[in-house]
């Protein structure tokens, strides 16, 4: 049985790296996952973010602070294989492996159940939603595999009483709030469920030293962070997205409130508040989680990065075992109950968020109970006495696998060329094509923020790990910008509607301008077939579509 048991963990992961691993510069890095690469980059050489902050607890970006622990884990990866698609997503990678892993363990400890654990790591492994997000540099990889880790070696603890497996899971959980806001709501719920359902266990055979002793991990863990989810960055960004700072919510209170329609102040401030306002927000979001076509038909409709259109983030043929593991759940069973209670605050996080009703992102923590009871009806139908029931294992297999099929093709073949512009597509071809000279370089920084994908194409180390896009009037001549050294600019305006007049009359010999179609290029004029007049065309870069993103120019 170990033997069989090995084989299909064995084949799932191989499965799940090969499918992961392939193909993995099919799409191109956007800007998001740049920032994780050059940050990391920028760590590596200097110990310092690129804004210079010497081994920040929350590191500082261009637009944005962000949680630090999938940068810090990608430092490696880009030592080993440098400023590049695998660079950066090979951490993602193993830690989306990590999640089929640690979720096949969990599972296996507390059914003992070979079936049921096989077909839970085959189900996370072809997971669109799994698949997808473990394909890029998403943080909420990492954070399902610290807390899958979490939960099961707390659980192993249960089961042995080695206090080494205590302090695993006390370190896993803490190191999860490095990672993505969704753990500061999702991880306090989940231990605290954990603790009250096994209260007797803890008391038992939790001691005073070991209680002291996780005590102190737990304070020299976190205690870093604690002041940035509270008070820092993590708490500011917060702020930023809850429905508690939105001012959509508070004009229509005041809408009400002062409308031909309203009555009284006195009655509308009892009907119409913050209070009532957000809790109905909160729930309209809460019940939007689980809305079935959001989760097999469309996918996250908000942002094309976060799933494929045209697939759910699940197989839609998982939907009736989904139901039917649901319904044959029992809540005595540890494991059944465990998940139950994930799925119901796996979407609260993101509830409290502005538009966080069907954001793939901060839901991601809702795809592990989904597969468990999507694997649980499917172990369920094979187990079932009844002959027509194993016989629908056939057509099962059949429909999952043109579904997957399906899934695949758009996702290899359709997908990065109708979303090319929400991925960066062209960047890296037009940003590494810039050559290293002493001549003045100017690139345009009017259709997207161009200095990180300069900076990371290029490989550029900066000395002092500093670096800054705030806008100068008169950077250079009289274009607003900035600049990164004495002879690299970005052009945030030319100040003349006609980009190409502007540059032309203060240009000099050896000038190298990087400029972008439409924005700075009219029309369809393609240099590479008619020679602006005194500039050489260095490189056009086309569109997937035949458009043109970018021309590279140099003043003759």
């Amino acid at each position: 049985m170990i033997k069989k048991l090995n084989i299909s963990l064995i084949l799932v992961l191989v499965i799940s790296l090969f499918i992961r691993l392939y193909s993995i510069d099919n799409l191109s890095l956007f800007g998001d996952e740049i920032d994780v690469g050059y940050q990391a980059f920028s760590l590596l050489n200097t110990g310092r973010d690129y804004k210079g902050n010497f081994l920040p607890v929350y590191i500082q970006s261009l637009a944005e602070s962000r949680a630090p622990l999938l940068i810090y884990t990608t430092v490696p990866s880009i030592a080993l294989f440098g400023l590049n698609e695998i660079g950066v997503r090979l951490p993602p990678i193993i830690f989306g492996i990590l999640s089929i892993y640690f979720l096949y363990k969990l599972v296996l400890l507390l059914t003992n159940n070979y079936l049921l654990s096989s077909l839970t790591a085959f189900v996370l492994a072809v997971n669109p939603w799994h698949f997808h997000y473990s394909r890029t540099a998403f943080e909420v990889t990492l954070l399902l595999s610290l807390i899958l880790a979490g939960t099961y070696f707390i659980y192993t603890y249960f089961n042995s009483s080695k206090n080494k497996f205590l302090y695993l899971s006390i370190v896993s959980f803490c190191l999860s709030f490095y990672t993505y806001n969704t753990a500061n709501i999702f991880v306090p719920l989940i231990i605290a469920f954990i603790f009250f359902t096994n209260y007797s266990t803890f008391k038992s055979k939790l001691s005073a030293k070991s209680l002291i002793f996780s005590f102190f991990i737990f304070c020299l863990f976190t205690g870093p962070i604690l002041y940035q989810i509270f008070f820092g960055a993590a708490a500011n960004r917060f702020n930023l997205i809850s429905i508690f700072h939105n001012q959509n919510l508070i004009d229509q209170i005041v809408t009400k409130r002062t409308t031909f329609s309203a009555t009284t102040p006195t009655i509308e401030a009892i009907f119409h508040n913050k209070p009532i306002t957000w809790a109905n927000e909160f729930f309209k979001n809460y019940l939007s989680s689980f809305s079935l076509p959001f989760l097999f038909i469309y996918g996250d409709q908000s942002n094309i990065r976060h799933s494929v259109p045209g697939f759910g983030l699940v197989y839609l043929i998982f939907l009736p075992f989904l139901l039917y593991g649901l319904f044959k759940t029992s809540l005595k069973d540890k494991l059944g109950a465990l998940m139950f209670f994930w799925l119901t605050i796996a979407p609260v996080a993101s509830s409290l968020t502005i538009g966080g009703a069907n954001h793939a992102t901060r839901l991601f923590l809702m795809v592990a109970p989904l597969t468990y009871f999507v694997s649980l009806g499917v172990a369920k139908l094979i187990n079932n006495k009844h002959l027509l029931a194993r016989l629908s294992i056939i057509p099962l297999f059949l429909v999952l696998s043109f579904q997957m099929v399906g899934y695949y093709h758009e996702y290899f073949v359709h997908y990065p060329k109708d979303s090319f512009e929400s991925w960066n597509r062209g960047y890296k071809e037009l940003f590494s094509s810039l050559p290293k000279t002493s001549n003045n370089i100017y690139i345009s920084n009017a259709k997207y923020n161009s200095l990180l994908p300069f900076t990371f194409y290029q490989k550029y180390s900066t000395i002092s790990g500093f670096l800054s896009d705030n806008n100068q009037a008169n950077v250079v001549y009289n274009f607003s910008g900035f600049n990164l050294n004495q002879n690299i600019y970005f052009i945030n305006d030319y100040n003349q509607n006609d980009h190409l007049n502007a540059i032309n009359q203060v240009s000099q010999s050896g000038d190298i301008f990087l400029l972008f179609q439409l924005n700075d290029i009219p029309g369809d004029m393609d240099f590479t077939k008619n020679e602006y007049n005194g500039y050489q065309t260095i490189k056009t870069v086309y569109n997937p579509n035949n458009t043109i993103l970018g021309q590279i120019i140099q003043k003759i």
